[in-house]
């Protein structure tokens, strides 16, 4: 009579994930605060007295106004718009302005409005018009002058020497990438094959991304599952994996997976949904040994702004006493941003 008998295996999978965040084929860059859109303020006319400094970042307008000693500056007053104020342009009348009470400032160097481009119905690409005044003094003359942003003359009946410029709304980009988790913990009593949901890599863009496996380079997409250390003596166990015992696969499954964390065995695909085709990655099973240097775009959408996942499973062959172990497994996906 056979006897079944049951071998307990135990370990641990570490995974690590290795990321390189790109951005590529800019069309233009982005205007920050680092790198603002910078033009003159300019006083009586010809009188270069500080500058006035545009960005914006995906929910922000910002316009910065700085003084040069000796010049200080007591009002500000700034429009923003999709259209030119009507004539004659009064700064007075413009939406923004600092302090809010003029006869009561103290002179001051600089400050930014923070407008938000929903309050302006401004879209990346789109151009807004911006008019920005201030009243500023000379603390060595006592001199006081009118001082608008360097631009184009507003040629309005009663608009004086008003200058407006426009600015085009940046389209910003972000990535937001996070793992989910680095470590998985098998405990399985029976031999035979085995596969759990693994990491899942969650992408979040306001821009097209491409996800690139591998590195394009050297660097293959997965590399080699190697066992650290083992909880049996070296007689009795492996201090090697072959190559099918232990592998990542990929399929993509957007969206928050229903599959449990478990190993089950229910979840090994039969052949009839396993390819080695990189192309067929959203119908079938691919190991991820078939995907080096395959490059998948993921173009711009809702769906991707507010997140997509992609899933990562690990399926394991237990054999008996031979397969237990702590053993670590490298994958290199590297993701870059377009805009």
């Amino acid at each position: 009579m056979i006897k079944e008998r049951v071998y307990k295996w135990y370990g641990i999978l570490l995974i690590g994930l290795i990321g390189a965040f790109v951005l590529t084929s800019l069309v233009c860059f982005a205007h920050t605060a680092e790198d603002p859109d910078i033009s003159s303020l300019v006083a009586g006319q010809n009188i270069s007295v500080g500058e006035i400094s545009i960005w914006n970042n995906d929910e922000n307008l910002y316009v910065r106004y700085q003084s040069y000693d000796p010049w200080y500056m007591t009002e500000t007053h700034l429009y923003a718009g999709k259209d030119l104020p009507s004539a004659p342009v009064a700064p007075g009348h413009f939406p923004y302005k600092y302090p809010e009470d003029a006869g009561g400032a103290n002179g001051f160097s600089e400050y930014t409005y923070v407008i938000l481009l929903s309050e302006l119905s401004a879209q990346p690409g789109e151009k807004i018009y911006i008019l920005a005044h201030a009243v500023v003094k000379n603390i060595a003359t006592g001199a006081e002058e009118t001082a608008w942003k360097e631009g184009v003359p507003i040629e309005r009946r009663g608009s004086g020497w008003a200058m407006y410029n426009t600015y085009q709304v940046q389209k910003y980009p972000w990535v937001k990438v996070s793992i989910s988790e680095t470590e998985l913990i098998w405990d399985i009593f029976r031999p035979g094959r085995y596969m759990s949901l693994g990491p899942v890599l969650r992408i979040a863009s306001n821009v097209a991304v491409t996800i690139l496996y591998g590195t394009g380079s050297s660097h293959s997409a997965l590399g080699p599952a190697v066992r650290m250390s083992s909880l049996l003596s070296k007689n009795s166990s492996r201090w090697s994996a072959s190559d099918d015992e232990i592998r990542l696969w990929a399929t993509c499954l957007w969206g928050t997976p229903s599959h449990p964390h478990a190993g089950d065995p229910r979840l090994v695909p039969p052949p009839d949904h396993i390819s080695n085709n990189p192309e067929d990655l959203f119908s079938y099973w691919i190991n991820f040994i078939h995907l080096d240097g395959y490059q998948m775009r993921v173009p711009e959408s809702e769906e991707l702004r507010e997140g997509i996942a992609f899933s990562c499973y690990n399926m394991i062959n237990v054999d008996p006493c031979s397969s237990e172990g702590n053993y670590l497994e490298q994958f290199v996906i590297t993701i870059s941003a377009e805009l």
